[in-house]
This record gives C-alpha cells, sequence and structure tokens, in this order.
C-alpha cells in the first residue's frame, strides 16, 4: 500500500489528445499508468494514478499473503 514514507514518482507525458500519467512506487519498485484527458486538472489525474497504484500495491501484499496460498487436493491439483 502507498505510504507517505515511501517515494513514489509521478510523470506526466502529453501525447496529442491525451495525457499518460505515471506513478512509480520505489519500495516495491511497481510502476502503474492511467490516460487521461488533457483538460482534466493534474490534481485529478494524480489522484487517479495514485488509487490505481494502492489498488495494485494491495492486490500483491494480498497475493502473497499465506491465507491466500492456493490450496491444492490429494490429486496434485490446485483447488480454485
Amino acid at each position: 500500500m502507498y505510504s507517505p514514507n515511501h517515494g513514489v514518482i509521478i510523470e506526466f507525458l502529453r501525447m496529442g489528445s491525451y495525457v499518460k500519467v505515471s506513478a512509480f512506487h520505489e519500495a516495491s519498485m511497481t510502476e502503474v499508468s492511467i490516460v487521461g484527458d488533457p483538460k482534466e486538472t493534474e490534481q485529478k489525474l494524480k489522484q487517479t494514478v495514485i488509487k490505481k497504484l494502492n489498488y495494485v500495491l494491495n492486490k500483491e501484499n494480498t497475493r502473497k499473503s499465506p491465507d491466500h496460498a492456493p490450496k491444492k487436493d490429494h490429486k496434485g491439483g490446485i483447488i480454485i
């Protein structure tokens, strides 16, 4: 999850009729990006990319949790 104690680099790149916003979380080496309307405020685009970064970081942490490890059946398969 995003924390103010860890650095996040945000980059805005204008590409014609849209703007690409990328966020890079330094501690986890995780990067996400969104494509937005260049007429939208910088703050709104930042909020959106941070929200996506939080989602991805939380998803990765949940996947690494031992509670969410795949369960195996007695035949060698994985129970979903």
